[in-house]
């Protein structure tokens, strides 16, 4: 039977500033802008959260209900990518299989290490925490169980720094009575269809799921509401089910790349959608360009000033790195999106379907994006060492890059 550690870093973008800034512990901040700009919060702290911040909360909103003395700051993602870095090489000491599943978040396979630990998959963990707060200055939630989901689950039951072991058999149990939408990808789509069933706890939905496993199964036919319901119900039934699934190894691809930009005012002045762009679609290929892989699907999402959200997707030709091909596809799905005249209020690139960047060239043409290749690497370079401003594109002259969401 495998063991399943699911580790998250509590209030990440907060606890980063606050390690930095011992200042500002025991009192509310809010990461993602300051109090007076038209983004969102990105990550509160749980101080901030005691006043109802939550993630996604726009900013002025956030402002309106916190105290005077709360922080606003709109952080540094380059910072906090050199922190999640950091720890996952941490937990790669302690184990190899390890699927970094987000910035703060990591699931582990253990199976093949606990008996550095005597078995005592405790021993583990807490020689985890104990490591990362000693090192980093961060606290960090472990849920550890027999299957992904249960652990999941688990690292959020007791947060912050929290720790909760469900061993095994005792899964049914531990899951039972915690509300149904505790289980990953019940949602809020979701969740009133299951209420309609009187599916209110996992244990309702492991119920459900056995008294109809035989309609479902045999002669009886279940009508599609009703079969809906069952194989929502059958999946949370499986959560407390010890699973052989593979740990994915840590040098996978992410899925996505994407950046995002809240315009100060609602802007029709389709030169500086295009130069904000630009700007989003160079972030993205800079970080393509360090995590050595390419893209072939570019999107763009537009949000109006009445926050109507529209976004259209393009493949590209062949996968690239470079802002020219990017932004090239980027700019005619704008140009599909957006009406004359129309009010932004907010822009967004995204690259996907990312691959390795060897072998990703064709033989036409591999000159020209090679030149062009070698050229940005030199610009990222000169970048990181004297700031984005000391050399740039004429374009993304008039873009503040502060701005800047979801880096």
């Amino acid at each position: 039977m495998r063991t399943f550690f699911l580790l998250d870093i509590d209030c990440f973008f907060a606890s980063v500033e606050m390690a930095l800034h011992p200042e500002l512990r025991g009192r509310p901040l809010c990461i993602g802008g300051l109090r007076t700009d038209r983004g969102i919060v990105s990550c509160p702290n749980y101080e901030a959260r005691k006043y109802g911040v939550r993630t996604a909360m726009p900013l002025r909103s956030a402002a309106r209900i916190l105290p005077s003395d709360a922080v606003f700051l709109r952080g540094s993602h380059r910072l906090y990518g050199e922190y999640s870095e950091k720890v996952m090489a941490m937990l790669r000491d302690f184990t190899p299989d390890l699927e970094q599943v987000s910035v703060d978040e990591a699931y582990m396979d253990v199976t093949g290490c606990l008996h550095f630990w005597g078995h005592d998959p405790l021993r583990m963990a807490e020689a985890m925490k104990e490591r990362i707060g000693r090192e980093c200055g961060l606290s960090v939630s472990i849920g550890v169980a027999s299957n992904r989901v249960c652990a999941k689950v688990a690292a959020g039951v007791k947060k912050p720094d929290g720790l909760v072991i469900v061993r095994p058999g005792t899964e049914r149990g531990f899951l039972a009575s915690l509300p149904v939408e505790t289980i990953p990808g019940i949602g809020p789509r979701t969740l009133p269809h299951l209420h309609t069933y009187g599916i209110r706890t996992v244990g309702d939905a492991m119920a459900y799921a056995e008294r109809n496993a035989c309609s479902g199964d045999r002669r009886l036919p279940l009508r599609a509401e009703r079969l809906r319901t069952f194989s929502l119900c059958r999946f949370i039934a499986s959560c407390a089910v010890p699973s052989d699934d593979a740990i994915v190894p840590h040098g996978h691809v992410e899925k996505s790349i994407s950046r995002d930009m809240t315009f100060g005012a609602d802007t029709a002045d389709r030169e500086r959608v295009g130069a904000t762009l630009y700007y989003l679609a160079e972030r993205c290929c800079k970080t393509l360009r360090e995590d050595e892989l390419t893209a072939s699907t570019v999107t763009v999402r537009v949000r109006f000033a009445d926050f109507t959200t529209v976004q259209k997707q393009a493949s590209l030709p062949f996968p690239s790195s470079n802002e020219e091909d990017i932004f090239a596809a980027a700019r005619r799905l704008l140009a599909q999106l957006c009406v004359p005249g129309q009010l932004v209020r907010l822009v967004g690139v995204k690259v996907s379907n990312l691959s390795g960047a060897e072998g990703s060239q064709l033989d036409l043409g591999v000159t020209a994006a090679e030149k062009f290749g070698a050229l940005h690497r030199r610009l990222d370079s000169l970048q990181s060492r004297y700031g984005y401003g000391s050399i740039r594109w004429g374009i993304t002259c008039g873009v503040a890059e502060h701005r800047e969401e979801g880096e």
